[in-house]
Order: structure tokens, then sequence, then C-alpha cells
């Protein structure tokens, strides 16, 4: 029979997300358009990530559920890159509020 701190360990359990990298950040919204005419509808597919210093590469992915709504389909963001956590295996990006572009923009 194992000791019981075995046990405790063994239960999966949800990790806590955990920031490691913040940044402001240009998001431009990526749109599909499904439909004809009149009931044309327009739906986010996702967001690109622009960094200044280009923190993996150029651009990165944002999926659209982590990012307010907002007006348009550029707008500058304070972003957090995310270890792990809320479903994720892997590091993901969310955007936690919209900010005023920086002045050297």
């Amino acid at each position: 029979m194992p000791p019981p701190r075995a046990q405790s360990r063994a239960r999966p359990h949800a990790r806590k997300p955990r920031v490691y990298l913040r940044a402001i950040a240009r998001l431009t919204r990526v749109v599909t358009h499904e439909g004809h005419g009149r009931g044309r509808v327009e739906k986010t597919l996702h967001f690109l990530l622009h960094t200044e210093r280009g923190l993996n590469a150029r651009a990165d992915y944002v999926a659209a559920e982590h990012v307010p709504p907002f007006e348009g389909d550029v707008a500058w963001f304070e972003v957090e890159k995310v270890e792990r956590g809320e479903g994720h295996a892997w590091p993901w990006w969310r955007a936690v509020r919209q900010v005023e572009p920086p002045a050297d923009a």
C-alpha cells in the first residue's frame, strides 16, 4: 500500500496559470467572411500579436477568446504569456487590457 503522501501527488489537479512575460503589443484582427450578400457575416479567427522586439518571432497568435472586445481591426494591448493552465498544456498569450500606443509606435 502506498503512503498517503503519494496518493495526494497522484491526483490530477488543475494547475494555476503562471504569467512569466508581460509586454505592450499591437494586435491585428484576422477575420473570415461567411455567407453571401446580405447574409454575409464577418467572424474573427484569431489575432496576430506584433511585438517591438520580436519576443519569439515577428508575430505570434492570440486566440479570439483571450482578447477583450474592441473597435476596429488593430489596437494596442497589455499582453501576458502564460506558462500553462486553464486547459492548456503549452504556453499561450492573453490580452489583459487595451492601452494607448507607445510614443515611438
